[in-house]
């Protein structure tokens, strides 16, 4: 409970912070502004406690009086870039919290914090390593074994259910890891799949390994996923266990098995239509094309989309029936005495 409240208190204050008022920024610089009044080609804007006139967008979108937005300052000029939009990040955050905590209660709020730590290896070691010039692929395989160490552990307790959970996605993201890297060997591609890619590349001076980050976008893009299969299928080991300790190895695996098929049934198009939600302005874009839909399939954009989408698919038909395997041997015969029987009483 001490660390909810801790939580609500630093989302009031960051929220208290970002309504406190836009600070003023130096010449050729961003700034967060209100809007005092409205013209056709300009806005007069508060920054501070100056008033100044900004220019509106060519694409003009239907601002308002009294609406927060981020201007540019530069060359004695003010232009008025978008609307200024954290505001409502933050109160879907604060809906989000409160929900996850309200529904999932102890284990809410320990995935949050989860989360939170995967989010902070993402930050302070992945992103700060490759931008060094380190390799990519060493640096996403390590940062995601803690990401999945952190996440389970963390959230579920050590115990051998969530051991047999951590080996099952480790070894399924490996799987991903060998694959998608022989797949982009086999394929020859260069990297350059995005815009983001080609400027990140620029920004680095050159020296990014453009296809190794390619592959750890793809295990980072199936860590979540994975973590939610191989953890529900080693507590379907579990209960069976529960239920009753003398199945041997081969009997929890084919009983456990009886789930984990319905399972795979369900996570065939899992990533698929993640990705390919993702991938709509694109296949818009592929639609109006006249190249042939065979050469389309070839270019490396969208070849490379298909590669992470069925590499990451089939790391989760695999991540089933390996965690399966090793859940029934680490669990088999065991009585299980840390299970929370309480629950959902508690």
């Amino acid at each position: 409970m001490r660390l909810w409240i801790a939580l609500l208190l630093v989302l009031g204050l960051a929220w208290a912070q970002n309504n406190a008022g836009p600070e003023p920024a130096a010449p050729g610089a961003y700034a967060i502004a209100r809007i005092v009044a409205l013209g056709q080609e300009s806005a007069t804007v508060r920054i501070g406690n100056q008033l100044k006139k900004a220019e509106l967008p060519a694409d003009a979108l239907d601002f308002r009086v009294g609406q927060l937005v981020v201007v540019y300052q530069a060359d004695g000029k003010t232009y008025l870039a978008e609307p200024y939009r954290l505001q409502y990040l933050w109160m879907l955050l604060g809906l989000f919290v409160l929900a996850t905590v309200a529904l999932g209660r102890g284990k809410g709020l320990r995935g949050l914090l989860g989360t939170a730590a995967s989010m902070g290896v993402l930050a302070y070691f992945v992103v700060p390593q490759i931008a060094a010039g380190n390799n990519p692929l060493l640096v996403t395989f390590v940062g995601a074994f803690g990401i999945l160490a952190l996440s389970i552990y963390f959230v579920h307790g050590i115990n051998r259910k969530t051991s047999a959970a951590l080996v099952g996605t480790t070894f399924a993201a490996l799987s991903a890891l060998v694959l998608s890297a022989l797949l982009t060997e086999w394929m020859q591609f260069t990297g350059l799949t995005s815009e983001e890619a080609f400027l990140a590349r620029f920004q680095l001076g050159g020296n990014l390994d453009l296809v190794s980050l390619y592959l750890a976008g793809v295990v980072v893009g199936a860590l979540g996923a994975l973590n939610d299969v191989t953890v529900t299928q080693a507590a379907v080991v579990q209960a069976l266990v529960q239920a009753n300790p003398r199945y041997s190895v081969r009997e929890l695996y084919t009983r456990g098995m009886a789930v984990g098929f319905d399972h795979i049934g369900s996570l065939v198009n899992t990533l698929i239509l993640a990705y390919a939600a993702g991938s709509l302005p694109l296949l818009l874009l592929f639609s109006q094309s006249d190249v042939p839909l065979a050469l389309l399939l070839n270019n490396e954009t969208f070849a490379a989309e298909i590669v992470t989408m069925l590499v990451g698919s089939l790391a989760l038909v695999l991540a089933v029936p390996l965690t399966t395997l090793v859940a029934a041997w680490l669990l088999r015969g065991r009585k299980l005495d840390y299970i929370e029987r309480r629950w959902p009483g508690s």
